[in-house]
């Protein structure tokens, strides 16, 4: 994902005038996103500088930067290409609640390795060099697929 210079509300409402971001739907984007807290924390709050390529913000917040950028425009569909690939396991879980937590409101697409992440998806499509191997939910996939039950047994799912 790509951030500009600038701070926390340009990058959430990217490409919008000034004049026409609406700072409550950034703060409710920001929430959702679970970012909300330590920008409230911030003296600077929605005005507080990113630097360049957000390099004052820590991977997971960038990440979650990210989403709360995807949230703002209130999408329908929500397409995540391994967002939580450079996560730790706390902030994982994190955006993995938030993904919870637009089920009904969002239909969220998620392409991950990290078998956490879609632990709790409702529906898990398992592939195999550019195929559909098997799909189900994560335990019926997980009963078809050697492969997968072995990796999600190393993991503790």
């Amino acid at each position: 994902m790509a951030l500009i210079p600038g701070d926390i509300r340009r990058n959430v409402a990217l490409g919008l005038a000034d004049e026409l971001i609406d700072d409550d739907l950034v703060w409710d984007a920001l929430a959702r996103a679970r970012i909300a807290d330590f920008l409230r924390a911030s003296r600077e709050g929605l005005d507080t500088s990113i630097g360049e390529r957000g390099i004052r913000l820590s991977g997971g917040q960038r990440q979650r930067l990210g989403i709360a950028r995807a949230l703002y425009s209130q999408p329908r569909l929500l397409v995540l290409d391994e967002a939580t690939s450079a996560l730790d396991a706390e902030t994982e879980l994190a955006i993995v609640q938030t993904l919870a937590d637009l089920e009904g409101e969002v239909t969220t697409v998620t392409v991950a390795h990290r078998l956490a992440t879609v632990r709790q998806a409702t529906r898990v499509l398992y592939l195999q060099h550019g195929s559909v191997v098997s799909q189900g939910s994560f335990d019926e996939v997980r009963g078809r697929v050697p492969d997968f039950d072995r990796q999600a047994s190393l993991l503790g799912l």
